[in-house]
């Protein structure tokens, strides 16, 4: 599955053939009946694969939850559309899957039936079970008649879960005598129980224990030196890890679950260890969770206690927990805080190594500008790269970027140099290697104020070109740097003159200006491109209305240059300046506005409508959760799901 082509382009739809349970504790499960798989859904996520209802590709439903206002959390949201598709609930449409055979199973138990009666069964084996002493086989019969009363109680165990899934309403797969398992015994697929009520899942889970218990507890009472394996096997069977299912017995809660789409994470973005703890502390806020620890305590004394029953110290006399119960409960809570300080191990690791990647990359960064440019020996192959990799010449064709790179020669400046060369009226046209310039604009009061910052691959000496309106900028390395240069009357005639003035725009004007915001750092350099060719500058007068307080907004802005107030009620609230962004919480959650953006002298932003403004976050997922971050931190709480009634952005 192509995570990038699933969620951008590719067209779903529901399957043809679903089925789904009725909500049991706000859950419901989907099934596609054909291939025999399963997604438990809350009531929310499977109003959200309703969209596709009729074909539609992720970005059009995404643009529909939000427009319809119930939109999930994003992460939430892609995960249930990627496990949607693996699980075949959501298909491409007119694509065929091969049905799995269903097996004709003819005798059907009502749970309701047989539950009390194995509930019975289940304790009686038990209290035999670990009433009375059981002894290690001392012959071959003996252990052969325990492996075959252990193969007998897993078939008839096997054969009456089968039933009671057919009483009950599911479907029976594939029943087999499996020679594989030790011992080899009979089993049925009865993973269709998902489907059923709590009652019948109850009774699945206890048909398996029953029986086997009850065999266990009849040899440990009649024939403790044939009762080794029977009771080997109940213990395996009542595990409450790596596979067990005994423990779903017990739940004192009636708090939701975690839905498919919120755990086992296939997202990548969703396996940052923020999300993985997240879930880990939803998890230990759930009443069930420390019902399993419990129960998982409780299986291993009766571990231990079974073990004693071996040995010549039996765990119930006074004596062996004289010696031996403190170091039992020491093993038992080193155990858990084993688990605890390998699972915190475990993401650290993560962590730490994520952020020393950054560390190392800022530091490479730094020491190649730094230390690293003067000694850049540029030939022609060299320059070519630099130049088909530049933002704003590659789109020149091939032989106009040989030339360009052909005519350029190579210079050096040191940090802190003033480059007038490129300021007022240029006269040259460079391409940064290496290293970070800045431009710089006169306030009025006569003092120099940074305007934007130009790194490797963008362009300077262009700018009046890009910028007519305000083309009276002053340039100054903020590092070494070493640059491509030539003349700009030759620049023009070999490139300039070929390029429309919306891309000079775009890219010396927008793109290295996004690329230094906070918003847009981690978004792909594509998307950051295509923002910069949806985008306009707009200048506003001072004391200008940018941004309207209690109505409903049309447009997303970016603070290009100077400042803006925000006022609430008229009051005033902050000051925001360039690269600070306003107006995503409003069309995000189609709401109006709950604050008024005023122009201060010189203001200039970037603005996009909100149609488009949409259509880019809905078609780039990176980009869709980035904003959601920064807009429910700015909120103080989670921007989705959205609170039923709220049409303000507060």
């Amino acid at each position: 599955m192509d995570t990038n082509l699933t969620l951008s382009a590719q067209s779903l739809t529901l399957a043809p053939n679903l089925q789904h349970s009725e909500p049991v504790h706000g859950l419901r499960v989907v099934k596609n009946a054909s291939a025999k798989t399963y997604l438990r859904v809350t009531s929310a996520q499977w109003r959200l694969l309703e969209l596709f209802s009729s074909p539609s590709t992720v970005p059009t439903a995404l643009a529909q939850a939000l427009d319809e206002r119930v939109c999930l959390p994003l992460g939430e949201f892609y995960e249930l559309i990627l496990k949607a598709v693996r699980e075949h609930i959501l298909v491409e449409p007119g694509a065929l899957i091969p049905p799995t055979p269903v097996h004709a199973w003819r005798v059907g138990i009502r749970p309701r039936h047989v539950i009390r009666p194995l509930a019975a069964l289940l304790v009686t084996g038990i209290v035999l079970a670990f009433a009375f002493p059981p002894l290690l086989p001392s012959s071959v019969p003996g252990v052969l008649i325990g492996l075959v009363t252990v193969s007998a109680a897993l078939s008839l165990g096997a054969a009456l879960a089968a039933c009671i899934v057919r009483g009950g309403g599911g479907e029976v797969y594939r029943p087999r005598w499996n020679w594989w398992s030790l011992p080899p015994c009979f089993e049925v697929d009865t993973g269709d129980v998902v489907m059923l009520s709590i009652q019948a899942k109850q009774a699945v889970v206890m048909a398996r224990s029953a029986i086997l218990a009850a065999a266990a507890g009849i040899m440990t009472w009649q024939k403790p030196a044939w009762s080794f394996f029977p009771l080997l096997a109940l213990i395996i069977n009542l595990r409450p890890i790596f596979g067990g299912h005994f423990y779903t017995l017990f739940r004192f809660s009636h708090k939701v679950r975690l839905s498919d789409a919120e755990h086992s994470y296939i997202f990548l973005p969703n396996q940052r260890p923020q999300i993985r703890w997240r879930t880990l502390r939803l998890a230990l806020r759930h009443p069930d969770t420390w019902v399993r620890v419990a129960y998982g305590v409780i299986w291993t004394l009766a571990l231990i206690y079974a073990g004693g029953r071996l040995t010549d110290t039996p765990p119930w006399t006074l004596g062996f927990w004289e010696t031996n119960g403190s170091r039992v409960a020491l093993a038992i809570g080193a155990s858990l805080a084993a688990l605890g300080a390998g699972y915190f191990a475990w993401e650290s690791y993560y962590f730490l190594r994520r952020h020393a990647r950054a560390l190392r990359r800022g530091f490479r960064l730094w020491k190649q500008r730094w230390w690293s440019g003067r000694k850049l020996v540029l030939l022609e192959g060299a320059r070519l790269k630099a130049v088909a990799d530049s933002p704003l010449f590659r789109s020149l064709p091939p032989p106009e970027r040989q030339q360009l790179a052909r005519a350029m020669q190579t210079t050096h400046h040191g940090a802190w140099q003033p480059l007038p060369e490129y300021g007022g009226v240029p006269v040259q046209v460079s391409l940064i290697v290496s290293g970070t310039v800045g431009l710089y604009r006169r306030l009025p009061s006569g003092r120099l104020r940074r305007a934007q910052v130009l790194a490797e691959g963008d362009v300077v000496g262009l700018q009046d070109l890009a910028d007519p309106k305000h083309p009276d900028y002053f340039v100054r390395t903020l590092s070494p740097v070493t640059l491509l240069t030539l003349d700009r009357a030759a620049a023009e005639e070999i490139a300039v003159h070929r390029m429309l003035r919306s891309t000079l725009s775009n890219t010396i004007l927008k793109l290295p200006f996004l690329r230094r915001t906070s918003l847009c750092q981690n978004w792909h350099i594509q998307a950051v491109e295509r923002f910069a060719h949806l985008s306009t500058i707009t200048d506003f007068p001072d004391g200008g209305v940018i941004f309207p307080e209690d109505q409903f907004n049309q447009e997303f802005f970016i603070i290009f240059e100077r400042d803006a107030l925000v006022s609430r009620s008229a009051r005033r609230v902050a000051v925001i300046h360039a690269g600070d962004f306003f107006g995503e919480i409003g069309l995000l959650q189609n709401s109006t506005s709950n604050a008024r953006v005023s122009a201060r002298q010189g203001t200039r932003c970037l603005s996009i409508s909100r149609v488009e403004f949409l259509r880019f976050v809905t078609h780039n997922y990176t980009v869709a959760l980035e904003l959601e971050r920064v807009s429910s931190k700015r909120l103080g709480r989670p921007i989705f799901p959205l609170e039923k009634g709220n049409f303000r952005a507060t």
